[in-house]
């Protein structure tokens, strides 16, 4: 496996790949510091949810139920998606499952580079930083770098914990 033991985010990949959240990339690989894609998201949101995301091609399925429920609006599947992206429909998947979503402008003012982060996904970034779903690294948030599968993994089972799925 391509994830050793002592890594910060080897927990949560075991978490993640245990739940049938997310896959590997290949066999005994997960490929933790590629980007994630918006497909990978909206098809692990809708297992999260119950559905069943067997399909043609592989993110279809998933790519259907979030445009359903507003979790997004199913353009670039295949695009690696942004950590301000992968908040705003983790911030939206909870509000469609009733979860009371805080956002508080003051989560913010810690982090150097809060003025980065998109008028649209300010309220979603408020209220995942405020749920420890986001922690940030040296002061940053990275609104607008790319999610590794490393970070979705841990943000998804911190999300997981806070949904209790």
């Amino acid at each position: 496996m391509d994830v050793s033991d002592n890594a910060w985010y080897a927990s949560a990949v075991n978490y993640v790949v245990d739940k049938g959240l997310m896959n590997g990339t290949g066999e005994d690989k997960f490929s933790p510091n590629a980007d994630t894609t918006r497909g990978m998201i909206v098809t692990v949101l809708a297992r999260l949810d119950g559905k069943n995301t067997a399909g043609t091609p592989w993110f279809v399925a998933g790519q259907r139920w979030a445009m359903e429920y507003e979790i997004s609006d199913g353009t670039n599947m295949t695009g690696a998606i942004t950590r301000e992206q992968l908040v705003t429909m983790l911030f939206r998947y909870a509000v469609k499952n009733g979860l009371e979503a805080v956002t508080l402008s003051e989560n913010l003012t810690q982090f150097t580079d809060a003025s980065d982060i998109s008028a649209w996904a300010v309220s979603a970034m408020q209220w995942a930083v405020g749920q420890g779903l986001i922690q940030g690294s040296n002061g940053q948030l990275r609104p607008q770098a790319n999610a590794s599968r490393a970070e979705v993994a841990t943000i998804l089972m911190r999300f997981c914990e806070l949904m209790k799925k």
